[in-house]
């Protein structure tokens, strides 16, 4: 397949601030940045660097401080965006980036609630609740500072909150992640025997394995037994191979594809085709799982892209999911079957999708 129009989209997207995507502190900003990063790092372009670095600048005020932070809110999707500071602490040596990934690493360590079991909780207003989402917005920057900045090396604490994932959501009959877990049992969205939401939502598994396949990645020179990490991507990643639709792509609830307005969904397929490509390339998967990650990739190119006047748009992409009320609009999400695939909108070009298909892009250029 030639891949010009994805090689397109890519280009054309750093300058759709405004339109696409706008300058704050987000997490699906983070994802956008990180994608250009990954290409700076293979290619050496520093118009990529600069693209990064200076919408990073701009969320901070005179005083060094980025205002958009808010150290009193509990909410693990704050947490994600500082890993964007790493790399740029690294090559600047500028003490504005030390000094946000200091404060909101002791915000995690010190004051950040925790379920029973030891898991980070979601958010303040998500209390006791294990989100496949959070693995993926709080243990690599949590990682990544420990590697970077502390004497002692000790990841434990990532270990035992994957393993808390593994136990809590994984279903052994299906062999699928759930969307999330409620410690207390008090949500209305949960069973109230296991704590479970009902459905299996394609990003959210999307989430954990890019967690995975990132955070092996940045272990690979630490002295930690990362087994249960390995373990975990194999085994996510074959459960919902099982699931994989003949052009591809996953289905937005992945074990109902023959369900009424059921779609085949763009942003958790690219990420599922990254985390394979990304695993495989990295040892982590064998090679025949390559055509899995191919599959996806060219499936969503040819189910979901295409161009308008000019401009590449990649559709099919489930523009946000949760549950319970949604902390900014007010609406409740009730996690059933009908909200998954009637309840959020699908949108094109939106960066949940847009950056993660970006992030597979680059893998598939180095095949």
């Amino acid at each position: 397949m030639n891949y010009e129009i994805a090689n397109k989209l890519q280009e054309q997207y750093m300058d759709a601030e405004g339109k696409w995507y706008d300058l704050k502190w987000h997490y699906v900003q983070y994802c956008i940045l990180k994608s250009y990063l990954d290409k700076y790092e293979q290619t050496n372009n520093e118009k990529y660097y600069n693209f990064v670095k200076d919408f990073v600048d701009r969320l901070y005020d005179e005083n060094g401080t980025i205002p958009e932070i808010d150290i009193d809110y509990y909410t693990i999707d704050q947490i994600r965006m500082a890993s964007i500071l790493f790399p740029l602490y690294k090559k600047e040596k500028d003490p504005k980036y030390k000094k946000v990934l200091d404060l909101l690493y002791n915000q995690l360590t010190t004051t950040y609630p925790r379920t029973e079991s030891g898991s980070f909780w979601h958010k303040d207003n998500y209390p006791n609740q294990i989100w496949l989402d959070g693995l993926y917005m709080g243990q690599p920057f949590y990682v990544e500072y420990i590697k970077t900045f502390n004497d002692q090396k000790d990841y434990s604490d990532m270990l035992k909150q994957f393993a808390n994932a593994r136990k809590f959501i994984f279903n052994e009959e299906t062999e699928l992640y759930l969307h999330a877990y409620d410690e207390s049992r008090e949500m209305f969205w949960c069973d109230k025997e296991t704590g479970l939401s009902p459905h299996v939502w394609g990003r959210a598994v999307g989430w954990l394995v890019m967690a995975l396949v990132d955070l092996l990645e940045m272990l690979e020179t630490e002295d930690v037994d990362t087994a249960l990490l390995k373990d975990m991507l194999k085994e996510t990643i074959d459960g919902m191979l099982k699931y994989q639709h003949s052009s591809g792509m996953w289905y937005q609830v992945v074990d109902m594809g023959d369900k009424k307005d059921n779609y085949l969904e763009s942003s958790g397929t690219s990420m599922l085709a990254y985390a394979i490509l990304k695993g495989v390339r990295l040892g982590y998967l064998s090679e025949d799982y390559k055509e899995y990650g191919v599959k996806a990739f060219e499936g969503t190119v040819n189910q979901c892209v295409k161009e308008v006047d000019g401009e590449v748009r990649l559709g099919c992409i489930c523009r946000s999911a949760g549950l319970g009320r949604h902390p900014e609009r007010g609406d409740v999400r009730d996690g059933s079957y009908e909200y998954y695939v009637s309840g959020e909108p699908i949108v094109e070009n939106n960066g949940h999708g847009v950056a993660p298909f970006l992030m597979a892009y680059n893998e598939i250029t180095l095949i």
